[in-house]
């Protein structure tokens, strides 16, 4: 039997989020849509899906509600969350709806509302939503001025593909013949993987490309979820192994010599061909508990750093407030300042350009990266006092390291960092420890982890 986390349903930065059926029912999703079309939209509304087999269930709530809210409905079908940030403001649609359980294991979906630019909503429009939804007071039209759905055509589709070959190096991507093995987890991505191929000229192995509700190995792009394609990597010939999450806005990178990359990397190893291209002083964001690689990357350009909270919405419009040209998390996810949401095959696309263009296989640029090592864990944390913990226990550490509160408290070293936030959507504390060398960083974790113990005794 799969275990659920005990909460079951949550709102956060990226909309509504929870267990199906037990949490995220039709009811709930058709009242947050209800409370969506109620903020009041003149242009059409547009509604994509991660093929999970739960949400075509969830679709058909989210579109009678808005619909019943008097908003002109397009049934995108099968989208990734790349072709929604796209499509939306290219089209001139109010705004739109994703339902997607993104990098979370089966039994999960989520909603995420996105605006007429197709971002993610600023934190007082998020609240105004989320007043709505508690409150219930939705509007309603009159029988009369419902609106009819209509399907996305496959003109406007086109429009993405239009956009994503405007952003890259397409002629020097094809001409450099590469083959690329990616694992779309059956996903959305699954559903235009071909396409995509054709697109960029490439030879293009797919695994797990069915769009379906199976869901066939962990969601989330990280070493243990590339480990089963390493092996095939370099016996065909492949630049690069891709490993997406279910709607592509996560990408994990395994070389062309086998290595499976941490997530952390995917960022850095893409921000570095970029920043070679930008007029020194240039910006990139990042959120506060990214490698410490992206710093050094920056400085070896001439470049910008600056850190945000942590969360898709944060670095998304930090980039677009700031003017920088790219903007990414260690989790896997990047975009340039073209579009505002993570889309993996402008990364893929990105990352395969890098390889044609500099004439460097994926293992070469990886092996003129700084490299840290990196601890990531997730603490249970039920204590009612546990801010207070926290704060406890950042006098632990504020007389040896700088403290940054931006996000938690981040204590920097010389040779590395830790990170400590508590999660919005569950009950733990998240902790990241990142040093020069293992040894070190694992100190710091299990120091933190003791002290956390004591504290909470």
């Amino acid at each position: 039997m799969q275990e659920f986390n005990t909460r079951q349903l949550s709102l956060g930065a990226a909309g509504m989020r929870g267990v199906v059926g037990a949490g995220l029912t039709p009811g709930v999703a058709s009242d947050f849509a209800a409370a969506y079309a109620t903020l009041g939209f003149e242009a059409p509304i547009l509604v994509g899906v991660d093929p999970r087999t739960s949400s075509e269930m969830l679709k058909a709530a989210v579109i009678s509600a808005l619909s019943g809210g008097g908003c002109e409905v397009v049934d995108g079908g099968i989208l990734t969350a790349g072709m929604m940030h796209c499509l939306i403001p290219r089209l001139g649609f109010g705004g739109g709806i994703l339902i997607t359980g993104g990098h979370q294991a089966a039994g999960w979906n989520a909603l995420i509302p996105l605006t007429a630019d197709g971002s993610y909503f600023e934190a007082l429009r998020q609240r105004d939503l989320f007043d709505l939804y508690h409150g219930r007071g939705f509007r309603y039209a009159p029988p009369r001025a419902i609106p009819d759905v209509r399907p996305l055509s496959e003109e406007e589709l086109e429009l993405y593909w239009e956009f994503l070959a405007g952003e890259l190096d397409i002629a020097a991507i094809s001409a450099a013949k590469l083959r690329l093995v990616g694992d779309f987890c059956n996903g959305a991505g699954a559903a235009y993987s071909k396409r995509f191929a054709e697109l960029l000229g490439i030879s293009l192995i797919a695994v797990n490309d069915t769009p379906s509700g199976v869901i066939p190995r962990d969601p989330e792009p990280r070493p243990r979820s590339e480990s089963p394609i390493r092996s095939i990597i370099a016996p065909l010939g492949a630049a690069a192994g891709l490993v997406f999450n279910r709607d592509l806005s996560r990408m994990g990178v395994v070389t062309d010599s086998g290595e499976p990359l941490s997530e952390e990397l995917t960022y850095p190893l893409v921000a570095d061909y970029l920043l070679s291209r930008v007029p020194a002083g240039s910006r990139i964001v990042t959120n506060v508990c990214s490698t410490r690689t992206l710093d050094d990357i920056a400085a070896r350009h001439g470049c910008r750093i600056e850190k945000c909270r942590v969360g898709q919405a944060s670095v998304v419009d930090a980039m677009r407030s700031l003017g920088a040209v790219a903007c990414g998390e260690g989790c896997g996810s990047f975009t340039t300042g073209s579009l505002l949401g993570f889309d993996g095959f402008l990364m893929a696309g990105l990352l395969l350009e890098s390889v044609a263009v500099r004439g460097k296989p994926v293992s070469e640029q990886v092996r003129e990266l700084p490299r840290y090592h990196v601890v990531k864990l997730t603490i249970p944390c039920n204590s009612p006092h546990a801010y207070q913990q926290l704060r406890l226990l950042k006098r632990e550490f504020d007389e040896e390291a700088m403290v940054d509160e931006t996000d938690g408290i981040r204590f920097d070293w010389p040779d590395g960092f830790l990170s400590l936030r508590l999660a919005s959507t569950d009950a733990l504390l998240r902790l990241i420890s990142e040093s020069r060398t293992p040894e070190l960083a694992e100190e710091r974790a299990w120091r933190v982890r003791v002290i956390w113990e004591r504290l909470g005794s």
